[in-house]
């Protein structure tokens, strides 16, 4: 009878706690974005050497030096989307996908050891220890989103600086190199500074444009990028554009300013919630005979490996609520 009710009261909270759950993430507005990390960590590990990165943009730019919004690997796709929009270079300058999932591997094969004398059932173990080995890729990805809201931020004065450079010389690659030093801030320094670099090693302007375009997931930057290609390829006014662009960036972002979006109160919201669900278990097998149940029975093992799945597929979720879609 005591299994039978502590079965019942486990399937309650796990059903009251997908539906919690659904309400707030349903009650999140996708529109509503802002960053939860600040840019205080200025200095980092020590800027990218110069001449490490030549060799670096050098070696990628065979990879790079057809329309790179197809035919790229798995690899290819994960180190833009991790790497190179986190812009985790500027503090490891040799940090690459394949490092990220060893470090993953690791914290997976370092966690599994206590977690199976704890829990004693491999089902339950492997999925406890995934969670904790995606933390190097949920880490990226916060900093990527990061970079994208800090570009979406500059970017009124980036093209200001640019305006202001191709009126000395109206050359928009001009503009690019003399911007990198006149603080635009990161990540825009590092990538405008990859891109002439590209420019510089012989890659195909468009191309380096194109590659610029794939670091930043923001649309007023990848319109800003296409515009810039355009003028490129058929010799437009470069002032006129960066003009009107101008003009357009200040008013989007007076625009956001006054809509303060933001979805951290929604945010703090779930990670309570999350943190509640693992203080309210920590609790629960205080009790012996929930203890023995959960870690001890085969009929308790499984559902532990249910809500281990549950809690990692809430986690995703929430790592989602904050994408846009234009």
């Amino acid at each position: 009878m005591m299994e039978y009710m502590i079965l019942g009261n486990a399937i309650l909270i796990a059903l009251l706690s997908c539906y919690m759950a659904w309400l707030v993430v349903c009650g999140v507005d996708a529109g509503r974005v802002r960053t939860l990390v600040e840019d205080t960590y200025r200095s980092g590990i020590g800027h990218i050497s110069d001449k490490y990165n030549e060799r670096r943009l050098h070696r990628e730019a065979k990879k790079h030096t057809r329309t790179v919004s197809i035919d790229m690997s798995w690899p290819e796709r994960m180190e833009l989307h991790l790497v190179d929009k986190s812009n985790i270079r500027r503090y490891l300058p040799f940090m690459n996908i394949y490092m990220v999932m060893l470090s993953s591997a690791f914290i997976f094969a370092g966690c599994f050891g206590p977690v199976y004398r704890m829990v004693r059932f491999i089902p339950s173990s492997a999925v406890l220890c995934l969670i904790l080995s995606t933390l190097p890729f949920m880490l990226l990805d916060l900093m990527a989103k990061h970079n994208s809201e800090m570009v979406r931020r500059k970017l009124a004065y980036y093209v200001s600086v640019l305006l202001r450079w191709c009126a000395v010389k109206e050359d928009i690659f001009y503009g690019f190199e003399k911007s990198v030093d006149s603080g635009i801030g990161e990540p825009l320094r590092s990538y405008t500074r990859d891109l002439v670099i590209q420019v510089r090693r012989g890659m195909d302007p468009v191309k380096a444009l194109d590659i610029l375009q794939l670091k930043v997931d923001n649309e007023q930057f990848k319109d800003f990028v296409l515009n810039i290609k355009q003028c490129v390829k058929h010799r437009g006014d470069i002032l006129k554009l960066l003009g009107c662009m101008e003009a357009q960036f200040y008013q989007i972002e007076s625009e956001y300013n006054r809509r303060k979006i933001s979805t951290y109160q929604d945010r703090m919201t779930i990670v309570l919630a999350m943190l509640g669900v693992v203080a309210i278990a920590a609790v629960f097998f205080r009790s012996p005979a929930v203890y023995a149940y959960y870690f001890d029975t085969t009929q308790g093992k499984w559902l532990l490996t249910l809500f281990a799945g549950l809690y990692a597929a809430g986690f995703y979720i929430f790592t989602k609520i904050t994408d846009f879609k234009h």
